[in-house]
């Protein structure tokens, strides 16, 4: 950076964590919340009702007189005097329950997928997918079902599991309340709602004379301990939050509970005393959840917060498997093992771009709220800094983010996600943001990758002929051709390719044709590993629709 160049972080009293002959507390902050990593208590009732309706059901079956009077009575209570049985409960018999679980499982997948709520439908489909499956071990007549049985039970004989339809409808209900409704007055109006459905249909049952009210009851209640102990252990609602709306899964949410956490870690590893904390340019932000932080003064000042979680990391893994299978390895794609390791590659990266010249924001450092799960890292919010494409654009600002390219190569680094919101104007001066995705001594294709988003960055604001022109001072024609030789769809990221097509423009073929020819550099890289990855996606997802698909229609979803 050059000398006149003074950040505002130094007018902060910033400081590191005390050590233990300050402070006993060898943790000052970052401390695991309370209750973290215990079972969470309505996993304990509900597991309670599981044991107890598994328990009363056996006993019913050892034990079969046990409570036929109570049976009886209920019985005669829904038929009257002439024991036939009403109107109402032969209608529901010729519906079927089949048409029940159509009716509620089928739309639930879609509003799932709409909402890119992928956890919870995963869980859904898991759920009632083995509540299926266990129906087709202990009910059905292939030779797989008998084998199972006669190992489990001693007999191939289909095992007599009593209001079986009920179990099925009470699993298929609840996981549907619990993807359906958040927690509070909607999740109360909806388990009202449930019961009276089981009500109305175990009693139709029983008038009929399909079972009796002990074992609908019991497998009433097994059905919704099941679904329920099943989301609140693998979704549950503060780390999946049931919503309507499609959003960004990066961007968590700044609730009471996580500000406080984050107020207490910066205050005791950084020594500032934060009085808010805001989402900031979420438009521009896939793989974080950026935040501003204003920190009481006087004066007061404003940084900037970078929060990552488990969330982030899984998406990232998922995000390198798509790219492997579409492109093959990539450059430097390989998943980071924690979130530790992701944030602290991106504060490296910020360290080594400033100490190289590079202009980046001042890191302040990483904070941690929850071990292993929850980072901040903390950098100056550039001040007076506006996104490059809206701030005018002359030729001391194009010359100066050229010139950020220019010693990027010379550093012998790569950023990687080159675009517009991460290229910040500061009067003529060009700001790189948001390395996280930097590399340390990158091929030729990736600098030159770098080089040609920059210029497509430039061109949206002043022609590629005036970009090109003012280029030539910092790179050879050779080492533009290249650029553009290098560019193809997996090159230019998302944020700036929606800006091109907006623009009207083929910018690409405009480069081209103002600069020399240039074999194009072909990314698929084809492998042993890309092939057989391949192969184990396709068959696996095959594989696992199959025996969902077999599993619903052995439980009369299908």
């Amino acid at each position: 950076m050059e000398t006149g160049h003074r950040s505002r972080i130094g007018d902060l009293e910033v400081r590191r964590p005390r050590w233990p002959d300050e402070d006993r507390r060898r943790r000052p902050s970052g401390l695991e919340p309370a209750g973290h990593g215990r079972i969470p208590r309505p996993v304990w009732g509900w597991s309670l009702a599981v044991v107890v309706a598994v328990g009363g059901l056996l006993l019913r079956s050892a034990h079969p007189g046990l409570v036929d009077d109570l049976d009886q009575a209920v019985r005669d209570l829904l038929t009257g005097e002439n024991g036939r049985p009403p109107g109402w409960a032969r209608d529901m018999d010729g519906v079927g329950p089949a048409l029940g679980y159509r009716v509620l499982w089928i739309p639930v997948l879609a509003v799932l997928a709409w909402t890119t709520r992928w956890r919870h439908l995963m869980v859904y489909m898991g759920t009632v997918s083995v509540v299926a499956a266990v129906a087709q071990l202990a009910l059905g007549h292939a030779s797989l079902a008998r084998a199972v049985r006669d190992e489990v039970t001693g007999s191939p004989e289909a095992v007599e599991l009593p209001a079986w339809p009920l179990l099925v409808l009470a699993t298929v209900a609840t996981a549907t309340l619990f993807v359906l409704t958040p927690s509070g007055r909607p999740r109360r109006w909806g388990w009202a709602a449930l019961v009276l459905v089981l009500a109305v249909v175990a009693a139709g049952r029983v008038a009929m004379g399909h079972d009796v009210t002990s074992s609908e009851l019991l497998s009433a209640l097994l059905g919704c301990g099941v679904a329920a102990v099943a989301f609140h252990l693998l979704a549950p609602e503060r780390a999946f939050p049931v919503t309507f709306r499609r959003e960004v899964k990066a961007h968590l949410r700044l609730d009471g509970e996580r500000r406080e956490a984050v107020f207490r870690a910066v205050q005791e590893q950084l020594g500032l005393t934060l009085t808010a904390l805001d989402p900031y340019r979420l438009d521009g932000s896939a793989g974080s959840t950026p935040c501003r932080l204003r920190v009481a003064g006087p004066p007061e000042e404003l940084l900037f917060g970078k929060l990552y979680s488990s969330t982030h990391l899984r998406s990232d893994r998922w995000y390198k498997l798509a790219r492997v299978l579409r492109y093959g390895r990539l450059e430097d794609e390989a998943p980071f093992s924690s979130v530790r390791r992701l944030v602290e590659h991106e504060d490296y990266m910020l360290r080594l771009l400033r100490d190289a010249g590079v202009r980046v924001p001042e890191p302040v450092g990483v904070v941690e709220v929850a071990p292993g799960r929850e980072y901040l890292l903390v950098t100056e919010l550039v001040p007076g800094a506006v996104e490059i494409l809206e701030a005018p654009v002359g030729d001391d600002l194009v010359d100066d983010a050229l010139a950020q390219i220019r010693r990027l190569w010379a550093a012998g680094a790569a950023h990687r996600d080159v675009k517009p919101s991460n290229v910040l104007a500061q009067g003529c001066r060009a700001v790189l943001v948001d390395v996280s995705f930097g590399e340390l001594r990158p091929s030729r294709w990736r600098q030159a990758v770098d080089l040609a988003n920059m210029l497509l960055i430039l061109a949206l604001a002043v022609g590629p002929e005036r970009v090109l022109e003012r280029a030539e001072a910092f790179f050879d024609r050779d080492e533009l051709a290249e650029a553009f030789a290098a560019t193809g769809s997996v090159t230019v990221p998302r944020q700036l390719r929606r800006r091109i097509d907006g623009s009207g423009r083929d910018l690409v073929a405009e480069f081209r044709g103002l600069l020399p020819p240039h074999p194009r550099i072909r990314i698929q890289r084809w492998s042993l590993r890309r092939l057989l990855l391949a192969l184990a996606t396709v068959g696996g997802v095959t594989v696992g629709v199959a025996v969902a698909a077999l599993n619903l229609r052995a439980g009369g979803l299908l």
